[in-house]
């Protein structure tokens, strides 16, 4: 009579973690933008979304490089807020960032740390998605679900390089 194999309890936990691990994210604080009087919610203002998808042997530099910026970021006038989000175990990140124009952006986007940060990242990014808009400050993002239904929307999206 054969028995039946016995299962150590537990044994397959590592396989179920690192499975739960994968869909799950990590995010910088969100953007905690200032009280606004109601003339300012109606003020328009630049909402910047990207979505990158990165090759997993390069992952490290790509997070290297998007903590530099990060860093970066309070240096920036008229900046209004910023938030990131990266996969733990996966090769997916996110951004946002609320400017007060699309000048203060652009002299951003011109910024050494954020021209080095794009250079040293682009072997490791497999496609990035952008995303600007022109919103009012009222209906800016509450969270991350708002901000990836917003990246999901094809109008106004751009792929890198275009």
């Amino acid at each position: 009579m054969t028995r039946p194999i016995a299962r150590k309890p537990f044994a397959d936990m590592p396989r179920s973690l690192l499975a739960w691990l994968r869909g799950r994210s990590l995010s910088t604080p969100w953007p905690r933008l200032r009280s606004i009087s109601p003339e300012e919610s109606e003020q328009r203002v630049v909402l910047v979304l990207t979505h990158a998808v990165v090759h997993a042997k390069q992952r490290r530099e790509f997070d290297r490089q998007n903590r530099r910026v990060l860093a970066s970021m309070g240096r920036h006038s008229g900046l209004l807020g910023y938030a990131a989000r990266r996969q733990i175990l996966g090769n997916q990140a996110w951004t946002m960032s609320v400017w007060a124009d699309d000048e203060d952006r652009a002299a951003f986007a011109r910024s050494r740390a954020h021209r080095e940060a794009i250079a040293r990242s682009m072997p490791a990014l497999r496609s990035v998605a952008l995303k600007r808009l022109t919103v009012m400050r009222k209906d800016l993002p509450a969270d991350w679900d708002q901000v990836l239904r917003k990246l999901a929307e094809t109008q106004a999206r751009r792929n890198h390089g275009e």
